[in-house]
């Protein structure tokens, strides 16, 4: 590891960056936003505390201009337990830096059991009966994620006049 690296010049880099960006009109930048989560269906999902990080690829449903997982288990809940602040990212392939699309979402996680309201709701939004989810004997919980920041990385923003990187804070 390089000890010249000037770690506040590269923390500050957007920060800096953003002081001079057009930004496009809040509405139309979250209508945006919101456009791109619900055409694409998983993300990379990170939860942590202290020295422990885990980043899940996870399939997710917008719903109500929130994020709701259903998990089985795994790592994630290490975090989750003792953290509700989380990160998420959603992102196309990059190909070229001309043709970019990527979205970062912080927020703060809730999360229910297999016979919470919450998750008849949600099966009920995907068109699942929720006796089928029970008929699984599978134990599951309910993430529901709400975001407070958007971060989007975007060509099509400069292609509009704007610049590449809008965000929306709610």
């Amino acid at each position: 590891m390089s000890s010249n690296i000037d770690y506040k010049h590269f923390q500050n880099f957007w920060i800096e960056q953003q002081k001079t960006a057009k930004h496009m009109d809040r509405d139309e930048a979250y209508e945006h936003i919101r456009n791109f989560i619900k055409n694409h269906n998983t993300c990379g999902f990170a939860t942590g505390y202290g020295d422990y990080i885990r980043c899940t690829p996870i399939e997710y449903t917008y719903m109500n201009d929130e994020f709701w997982f259903v998990s089985e288990g795994g790592s994630k809940f290490i975090g989750l337990e003792k953290n509700k602040n989380v990160s998420l990212a959603i992102f196309e392939y990059y190909g070229d830096v001309r043709d970019s699309h990527g979205l970062q979402v912080m927020g703060k996680a809730e999360l229910y059991d297999h016979e919470s309201d919450e998750l008849k709701k949600l099966l009920a939004f995907k068109g699942i009966a929720y006796d089928v989810m029970k008929a699984a004997k599978v134990k599951v919980a309910v993430v529901r994620v709400i975001p407070e920041v958007f971060e989007m990385y975007d060509t099509d923003f400069v292609k509009a006049g704007y610049d590449v990187r809008q965000i929306v804070r709610l």
